[in-house]
């Protein structure tokens, strides 16, 4: 009778077990926001914002506080989460822009197609895979030389900031996309308005679509990036909160609803048990700038008490919110604040979470965390590094590494001449540098964070797509004639806010996508150097 009560548990585990490794594979919606803090939630303890739908994707799953991304900014932030990855091993160290920016900085002009990447990955297992929303791997639109989001293992996508099918096309917002040339274009209030939800409607169509195949998805929003907008129906949400708040809140709230459609959808075609969905966001919030008329007025995110911005390693550039609900997998309701987790984890763990083996021969730099995911007990068995070698204009952009082991972040520049040490557990708001008080562990982190310096391309490397790079046929060989660029006349027209036909710095930087590198390649245009750009100087001029 004894051995039967034994046998009975034991004969129930093994039934379970099985059950688990038959179960069908689920399906998967990545939803990645554009420099949305991580104090952007009311989950978070944001007092004013209001987001209902993703505070519902953390009461039926679980809030991960101290998640990372691997850079503080957009193109390589994306190129960990799908190559799983450091960005820096691809030489993606800053936004993805054009040709000449690109070769400048000693970037490819796009993410190497033949990478092993996670959408590829499950769609030689079987599933169905689509990305809707903002792209910036490389490429725009009219680039026909860059790869399209097909080549990376995509089934479906329409995109902005890339290559292929615009997301305009086949949506019921295609009249509000303006003209082919400026189509996905993020700086007018329309398209700011409506971007997010033409990658909504896509995304809700693919699902429909996907019959019995297991689906993969990414909805990435365009919201918080500039230009951040809101109509007069988004802002009846904050009817008596001031500006510039009231139309960042009413945008926020406006991808918060989107994001409700999708959970909406899953529960209709009852996919919600088996679907996981991650909510997180490319990097911390953008810098705010006090002058109402610029396109950074309304950028005035919130980190939740993090040190830092966008560009930046502290946490408030890097540590963003990250969402994970998967029913009977997932726990609900659960707040996690000690796994430490990391972009280049989402590739590992997703194929730990649907079957899928990883290639032999590939070397993730991200482990799989799927225990923590599950609510046991996590310790992350390798240190997180980032790298960055964009701009350092601000007080919290200067550092160039960073690496956290445990409970410790060390920050420095790439000659170690600046060393900070934070116990971000104990502080996490890093205000008390501890360097000098724990010479042992300084050194220890700073030998771990400069032997793997040594194992990324170094900063001189030739870019290996110039070599791939189409041109066309009929290139002329000799100097371009000088008649205005359609596109840079467009450009001047459109910048130049107060009419008097020349472009200061201000308005020449608050028109470029990345600025980056704008007061350089202001001056390379200003060739009697008086500070101001005529139409002849920028319009006429070969410069990029």
């Amino acid at each position: 009778m004894k051995i039967a009560f034994l046998f009975l548990p034991l004969f129930r585990l093994a039934l379970g077990e099985l059950s688990i490794a038959h179960a069908a594979p689920p399906n998967i919606v990545f939803i990645y926001a554009d420099d949305w803090g991580w104090g952007d939630l009311a989950c978070h303890g944001h007092a004013e914002l209001k987001t209902p739908h993703l505070d519902r994707l953390a009461r039926e799953g679980t809030d991960f506080h101290q998640f990372t991304v691997c850079n503080p900014v957009c193109s390589p932030s994306r190129t960990a989460i799908i190559t799983g990855q450091y960005p820096a091993r691809h030489r993606i160290h800053e936004a993805i822009a054009d040709h000449d920016s690109n070769e400048a900085r000693g970037m490819p002009d796009w993410l190497d197609p033949n990478v092993v990447t996670l959408p590829r990955l499950l769609h030689q297992s079987g599933y169905t895979t689509g990305h809707f929303g903002k792209w910036h791997l490389g490429g725009r639109n009219d680039d026909s030389a860059a790869p399209r989001p097909a080549a990376y293992g995509y089934d479906a996508s329409a995109v902005w900031v890339g290559g292929g099918a615009d997301v305009w096309a086949g949506s019921s917002y295609e009249k509000d996309g303006g003209p082919a040339g400026d189509r996905g274009t993020a700086h007018s209030k329309i398209h700011a308005c409506l971007m997010s939800s033409a990658a909504t409607e896509h995304a809700l169509r693919f699902i429909r679509q996907a019959g019995d195949k297991p689906f993969y998805v990414n909805l990435w929003l365009h919201e918080a990036h500039h230009l951040v907008a809101a109509t007069d129906e988004d802002k009846l949400a904050y009817p008596d909160t001031p500006e510039p708040r009231r139309t960042y809140y009413s945008a926020l709230t406006r991808a918060d609803a989107l994001v409700g459609k999708v959970l909406a959808l899953l529960d209709e075609r009852n996919l919600a048990r088996n679907t996981i969905v991650v909510f997180s966001s490319d990097n911390g919030p953008e810098n705010s700038h006090p002058n109402p008329g610029d396109k950074f007025y309304y950028s005035v995110g919130t980190t939740g008490g993090l040190k830092g911005r966008k560009r930046s390693l502290y946490l408030g550039g890097v540590n963003v919110p990250f969402l994970v609900r998967w029913p009977e997998q997932v726990p609900a309701g659960r707040v996690d604040k000690t796994s430490v987790i990391s972009g280049v984890d989402v590739l590992p763990t997703l194929l730990a979470a649907a079957g899928v083996a990883m290639p032999g021969d590939y070397r993730p730099d991200g482990v799989d965390v799927l225990s923590a995911w599950r609510g046991e007990k996590f310790v992350r068995p390798q240190p997180v590094f980032w790298d960055w070698r964009g701009t350092h204009a601000s007080d919290v952009t200067w550092p160039e590494l960073g690496i956290r082991d445990g409970d410790w972040t060390l920050l420095m520049t790439r000659d170690g001449g600046r060393i900070e040490l934070y116990d971000v557990v104990n502080d996490r708001g890093q205000a008390r540098n501890v360097a000098s008080s724990h010479p042992d562990r300084v050194r220890k982190l700073t030998e771990a964070l400069l032997q793997w310096r040594d194992t990324l391309p170094p900063l001189s490397a030739a870019d290996p797509a110039k070599s791939r790079r189409k041109r066309p046929p009929t290139a002329p060989t000799k100097p371009a004639p000088t008649k205005p660029a359609p596109d840079r006349a467009r450009a001047f027209a459109r910048w130049n806010k107060d009419g008097d036909d020349a472009l200061t710095l201000e308005e020449y930087r608050d028109g470029l996508a990345d600025p980056t590198h704008a007061e350089k390649r202001f001056k390379a245009f200003d060739k009697n150097g008086d500070g101001k750009l005529t139409r002849e100087e920028f319009v006429g001029s070969t410069q990029r």
